[in-house]
């Protein structure tokens, strides 16, 4: 792939030819976009990030981010992130009252796949979980990113970039033309990018999809202080059970829970059916707790169809100029709760490549975003083809069905395994490696832990078969 910023050369204080980074365009102030906003301030003198949505002021829900209503995860991997980018952001999220899990597996619920994980009430390695709203943690980073000297927002929708048959050179606003350096597209799920690209004349990007048919339905709840030590709980969907549920705790002492269905299964369309749900997949506890929760507003309703993974690292060519970001490259199944955190890791990929001594920034970057996606991808994808009941849009690797049966032995063995337990949630939550293959020491435990259970389940059966007969045996008194 050929790409990168304008090919106008400057020399610099000392002496090297450098590229002309002058005005950098970011189109849509998401998350993604103000991640990107951030890094690229550091290489143009100016960066203009388009909006043609209203942004408020304070930490409420926006019309132009529907999901935004729904529980969002932010991983440990991903709090890290944000906080390397944002320096202090976590800091001031904890001041404004976003609880803090430091090393506190006790005010975690986990369920994934049917499966309880059994951690101890303290970890063995140091795990820091921060729980923010989604609109409480998009605006903490949008209103740093719009805070910096050389990032300016304007609410005025970009009709679209302009090319001029060898690089993009700018954005269509308003009937004129703005120049710029690069034009990064952090407009999501929505991004008109592969039909620009095949009007200019390349080629469109090949989509790897999943059609996971998930649908949500949230409701924010009141929950009397005392009845629940958790702040995160979460029980996944499984094979048996296709519908679950995630409720965290959030800043203004409220509690957001929604529930999903997955493979075109509904959710609970009201409260009372939420209730129902939770009765039946959490701890009688949790779900009474639940019950005697005061809802807020009204549902909130929401569908996910496809997970969509635009391989812009398998073209050829490719203008220079542009580059996609966010969500316009990679979205993935919301339930797992990876999206944001993901994101900020390609914050990362942008920085590096533009630090590369490369003229192929767009090659650069997919490259290492396809490096990083490709191991969390593979995972989702293997737990909703063989858990929930998702259906593939091309062939299915063979190796699919074995790896996501040899899973769900893990989980259950983490059951009541704390060792196992804490490494699949330092897993799920991105840290240490995004790759989810627990190492031949930890496999050859899950396989004694099954073994040791089988026999123990076997003895018992034997021993309450052995009674029953004795019991039948004997003579009547």
């Amino acid at each position: 792939m050929v790409s990168g910023v304008r090919t106008d050369y400057r020399r610099s204080p000392m002496g090297q030819i450098t590229p002309t980074r002058e005005h950098a365009v970011v189109i849509g102030a998401s998350l993604a976009g103000m991640c990107a906003a951030r890094v690229l301030s550091d290489f143009f003198d100016r960066v203009t990030v388009y909006e043609r949505d209203d942004l408020p002021a304070e930490p409420t829900n926006r019309a132009a981010v529907p999901q935004g209503r729904h529980v969002h995860l932010l991983m440990a991997r991903g709090a890290q992130e944000f906080e390397s980018l944002f320096p202090g952001l976590l800091e001031d999220m904890v001041a404004a009252g976003v609880p803090m899990l430091e090393n506190r597996p006790d005010c975690i619920h986990f369920g994934a796949a049917g499966h309880t994980l059994g951690t101890h009430h303290r970890l063995q390695d140091e795990f820091t979980a921060y729980v923010p709203s989604r609109p409480h943690l998009e605006w903490q980073i949008r209103r740093r990113a719009l805070a910096i000297e050389n990032v300016t927002l304007v609410r005025e929708a970009v009709d679209e970039p302009v090319f001029d048959g060898h690089r993009v050179t700018g954005v269509a606003v308003a009937g004129s033309t703005v120049d710029a350096d690069l034009v990064v597209d952090a407009t999501g799920r929505g991004t008109r990018l592969p039909a620009w690209l095949s009007q200019w004349g390349f080629e469109r990007p090949r989509e790897d999809t999943v059609d996971v048919g998930i649908a949500y339905a949230t409701h924010q709840l009141r929950i009397p202080e005392g009845l629940l030590q958790e702040k995160v709980v979460v029980a996944g969907a499984s094979r048996e059970e296709p519908v679950g549920l995630g409720m965290l705790f959030y800043e203004d002492g409220t509690w957001g829970l929604t529930t999903f269905g997955t493979g075109k299964v509904e959710p609970p369309k009201n409260f009372g059916e939420m209730c129902a749900l939770a009765d039946r997949i959490l701890p009688a506890p949790m779900a009474q707790a639940i019950r005697q929760g005061e809802p807020i507003g009204e549902v909130a309703f929401h569908k996910y169809p496809t997970s969509r993974w635009r391989r812009y690292d398998k073209l050829d060519r490719f203008p220079a100029g542009i580059v996609p970001f966010g969500h316009a490259v990679v979205s993935f199944n919301p339930t797992f709760g990876q999206g944001m955190t993901m994101t900020s890791l390609q914050a990362g990929h942008l920085r590096r490549a533009l630090q590369a001594p490369t003229q192929d920034l767009a090659g650069t970057l997919s490259q290492a975003t396809a490096k990083t996606t490709y191991p969390v991808w593979t995972m989702n994808a293997i737990g909703d083809l063989t858990l929930h009941s998702a259906q593939a849009t091309g062939p299915v690797p063979w190796w699919y069905q074995p790896v996501g049966s040899l899973f769900d032995q893990f989980l259950g063995a983490a059951e009541t395994d704390p060792v196992l337990a804490e490494w699949f949630l330092r897993r799920f939550s991105l840290l240490d490696t995004l790759w989810m293959v627990p190492p031949v020491k930890l496999v050859g435990r899950t396989v004694r832990h099954n073994m040791k259970l089988w026999v123990a389940e076997k003895r018992s059966r034997s021993r309450r078969s052995r009674e029953t007969v004795a019991s039948a045996a004997a003579p009547p008194t």
